[in-house]
């Protein structure tokens, strides 16, 4: 959950910055041109500020709260504006008010189709909600955009909800293409170890537990998994080094 909030106010932070030309070849309406000193604009920066400072612990529903009155006098603005409803989203999702976050993630959605931030940003939503499937599809539609600045970011986000949607093959494509850009990222190489051992790869399997295993401590999940790995590899060595390590996370 944590993550995928980070992930959320990044997304609102990038959409904020890229309010200037380059964000028009993508935009859909004029009412999506916001200059970054407009009265709306300088709201949403506000509400970004806000939402963070309560994401991060700080007298969490104060700023919240504060966050979405400078969201919606964005929109008093400019009710069209796309990142202040999808702002106003984001803090509704992060106070657990999910039908108010989804009406406004749809609101973003209608006025900029088109903008790599708000699909993500929705997709990320959906996904979060049980939605696997859609958000995959929004997920897509941000990778066919070749202005979003971080796709590997899509791609791992694709696969897990793939995962969750018990489609592992499809989704290691997506984590294939977010490791292709980034070699380390955690999470898609957490779940190759998965994938790779679910199709009795074990050769594969084994190499991505030694690269995850250079990036963080192995959780009892993948511990388990390397374990089967080398016993049927006939490496009984390393096996029962996992299994000590297994064995020390239960006994903690």
């Amino acid at each position: 959950m944590k993550n995928i909030l980070v992930m959320m106010t990044l997304s609102v932070l990038v959409a904020c910055g890229q309010t200037g030309g380059a964000n028009k070849r993508y935009q859909d309406t004029d009412s999506q041109v916001e200059p970054d000193n407009s009265p709306a604009m300088l709201n949403v920066k506000m509400g970004v500020a806000y939402f963070e400072r309560g994401s991060q612990g700080i007298e969490k529903y104060e700023n919240y709260n504060i966050a979405l009155e400078k969201f919606k006098r964005a929109l008093g603005h400019n009710p069209k504006l796309a990142i202040a409803h999808s702002g106003i989203a984001t803090v509704y999702s992060a106070m657990n008010a999910d039908v108010d976050a989804a009406r406004h993630y749809k609101l973003s959605v209608k006025y900029a189709p088109n903008d790599p931030v708000i699909l993500n940003n929705y997709g990320t939503f959906l996904c979060q909600s049980g939605e696997y499937l859609e958000a995959v599809e929004y997920y897509n539609k941000t990778l066919a955009n070749p202005f979003y600045r971080t796709p590997e970011t899509v791609h791992e986000n694709a696969g897990v909800c793939l995962m969750k949607a018990d489609q592992p093959q499809k989704a290691e494509s997506h984590f294939r293409e977010a490791l292709a850009s980034n070699p380390n990222m955690v999470i898609s190489l957490y779940n190759m170890v998965i994938v790779s051992a679910g199709k009795g790869d074990s050769m594969k399997a084994r190499a991505f537990i030694q690269r995850l295993e250079g990036l963080m401590d192995l959780d009892e999940r993948v511990l388990k998994v390397a374990y089967q790995v080398e016993k049927k590899m006939g490496n009984d060595r390393a096996a029962n080094q996992y299994l000590a390590q297994l064995r020390k996370i239960k006994k903690s």
